[in-house]
């Protein structure tokens, strides 16, 4: 089958095309803003990709797969409809390509790419020879899809609603925020949509949720599913040991173990990951020790470099609770100071969060705000990084304005501590180009 991805530079949508290949299908695909390493590593797997959206991408396809992102009178999608090719939600095709297999389904407002990547990598070393499919990148998969067998570990996204297509036979909910209320209108629909999430998981399954959010877990206890609940206090509480270096010492279910990667929250995804492998059979001793070889996932507290004795750090966090957790663990770990370069993120979620996003960046002894990434939406009126910034000087601060045209003498004048490119827009990509332009 000839299958062409609309937005496949996407994390969801590229981890699809590296389904759809592994199955044998013949993939091409389409971004308005390609990313030159996503283009590069799509490469790699033999799929072309287009820039921009045309109706000549579309000779001899026989399925269309596109973002929720894309607009509904793209020419493109309308070409298809109009042409009888079979087109598809981002949703609808995981859902599809999950069908036939065990499903272990991650979800949450954060750490689900982390969580998911670890119980992927647990899997893998217990030799399940796992499905895996995270919105981050995994070096060691060569992206964000693992082709294996019928166990699929799927990092399962509430954004479009996708998590509700998918019937899981274990599932956990990382964390609850009040994020994509685009999708679902108010905080009350959101948590019914994770209620409803959970719910879906089959007979004899287990369900894990955040100790804060035990309500998640009542449907789905009211219908005989195992609740477990993840955090201080919970069934699912590990004891954190002191460590000073990039990772943490820990101890659950009886094991010690070492987790490759600093921050509490870390330990937390860990443990939603070893829990969830109980579940599928691994033991939690064989699951400890699986993480200790952990690699990581990019942008995730990534060390990405050096510059004048300074450590470059890229991480993905633009929600309040995600930026004040990295940068929290870093302070503790710095042997300096801490500067770090934020890149709001969606208009919508700015307008929102603003004051707690000023907040959290105080935890950095400096901070720089970087113009608000549009991503899928239009500039509201009003709204911008000055918002975020003068919310950080007002909780205490050192915070400034930044273009991306200020980033490359940032890097020149560093000079000691860690550096860190924060944000889930483009910030990372012009970061890493400028530090190899530095490097020379």
């Amino acid at each position: 089958m000839n299958v062409h991805i609309m937005g496949i530079c996407g994390s969801g949508m590229s981890a699809l095309a590296g389904w759809y290949s592994a199955l044998g299908n013949n993939v091409t695909g389409c971004d308005g803003a390609p990313f030159s390493y996503k283009v590069a590593s799509l490469k790699k797997l033999g799929i072309s990709v287009e820039s921009g959206h045309s109706v000549t991408h579309l000779s001899d396809v026989d399925r269309l797969v596109f973002s929720a992102a894309i607009p509904r009178d793209n020419v493109e999608l309308t070409a298809a409809r109009e042409l009888g090719i079979t087109t598809m939600r981002r949703s609808e095709a995981l859902a599809e390509l999950a069908s036939s297999h065990q499903v272990v389904s991650i979800a949450g407002a954060h750490g689900k790419t982390t969580t998911t990547s670890m119980a992927g990598w647990i899997a893998q070393e217990a030799g399940f020879d796992p499905t895996v499919f995270i919105g981050g990148n995994m070096n060691c998969w060569n992206g964000n899809f693992r082709p294996g067998g019928k166990l699929a570990i799927i990092e399962s996204d509430e954004f479009d609603r996708t998590f509700l297509r998918l019937t899981p036979t274990h599932a956990a909910v990382t964390s609850f925020a009040l994020e994509h209320l685009e999708c679902y209108g108010s905080p009350e629909a959101l948590e019914w949509a994770f209620q409803a999430f959970l719910e879906s998981v089959l007979p004899g399954g287990t369900v894990i949720v955040p100790v804060e959010k035990p309500g998640l877990g009542f449907w789905a206890e009211r219908i005989g599913r195992k609740i477990l609940t993840c955090g201080p206090g919970g069934q699912i509480d590990a004891m954190v040991g002191e460590y000073s270096g990039w990772g943490e010492k820990y101890r659950l279910f009886g094991c010690n173990g070492f987790l490759p990667a600093p921050g509490l929250h870390n330990i937390r995804n860990a443990q939603v990951a070893i829990a969830l492998s109980m579940a599928c059979g691994i033991s939690p001793d064989s699951a400890v020790d699986a993480l200790a070889s952990w690699p990581g996932v990019s942008r995730r507290l990534e060390k990405i470099g050096e510059s004048n004795g300074t450590t470059i750090v890229s991480d993905y966090a633009h929600h309040p609770d995600e930026i004040a957790a990295a940068l929290s663990s870093v302070k503790k770990l710095a042997n300096g100071p801490v500067t770090v370069v934020f890149q709001p993120h969606l208009p919508s979620r700015t307008s929102l969060l603003y004051r707690e996003m000023g907040n959290a960046l105080r935890i950095a002894d400096r901070s720089y705000v970087l113009p608000v990434f549009l991503a899928r939406e239009e500039p509201l009126p009003g709204v911008d990084s000055s918002l975020v910034c003068d919310a950080a000087r007002r909780s205490g601060a050192h915070c400034s304005q930044i273009t991306l045209n200020q980033i490359e003498e940032l890097l020149k004048s560093a000079t000691g501590g860690v550096l860190i490119f924060m944000g889930a827009g483009s910030v990372d990509g012009v970061a890493r180009r400028l530090l190899l332009e530095v490097e020379r």
